[in-house]
């Protein structure tokens, strides 16, 4: 899908034979069809691409300088503003902000997070439902733990738990399904 997308973009060059491409303007992105979309493979994302498009254009500036004044704003106020968006909830604003407005230390916080989180951060809440004021406590104990760069932190733990990844991994480095991290000197967790 990225592949797709960037693909509309200006060709920035090749490097052995892959092409590298910028993503498009929102007046690109706007002649793209919701029918061109699903072909793309975006299914129900389509029709709220499309409509966010159109929903960034109506914006001051045609949605860049809206997006860029994102920028300065506090973490939660941007999520906020990016969750009145067309099919974008707090963990799509929480993943936009993080990824493209310079908000460190936010947490797209999903079931996967939820289980990295109740396995190292919040021991005490495994077994329980995942909740909207369960997410902000979840975003808090990463922020608490790692810092003004959770965000990038918790993007890493993320990606150490899918199997492709855990694949390249050393063994000593994995923690299979019961096993306790291993506390370090200092209070550390392994």
């Amino acid at each position: 899908m990225v592949d797709f997308v960037s693909s509309l973009g200006k060709c920035l060059g090749s490097v052995e034979g892959f092409e590298f491409h910028e993503f498009p303007s929102l007046d690109r992105l706007s002649r793209v069809s919701e029918g061109e979309l699903r072909e793309a493979g975006f299914g129900y994302r389509a029709k709220y691409i499309v409509g966010t498009v159109d929903a960034l254009q109506s914006k001051p500036g045609g949605g860049v300088e809206w997006l860029a004044s994102l920028r300065k704003s506090d973490l939660q106020e941007a999520i906020d503003a990016l969750s009145t968006l067309p099919g974008v909830g707090p963990k799509v604003a929480a993943c936009i902000a993080l990824f493209s407005l310079d908000q460190h230390h936010a947490i797209p916080v999903d079931t996967h997070v939820w289980q990295i989180a109740t396995r190292y951060l919040l021991p005490e809440l495994a077994g329980a439902r995942l909740t909207p004021k369960l997410c902000s406590r979840v975003a808090d104990a990463f922020v608490s733990r790692y810092g003004k760069y959770a965000g990038w932190a918790q993007t890493l733990l993320f990606i150490a738990e899918l199997p492709s990844q855990k694949a390249l991994l050393p063994s000593n480095f994995v923690i299979t399904k019961g096993q306790k991290p291993v506390k370090q000197k200092g209070g550390q967790q392994r």
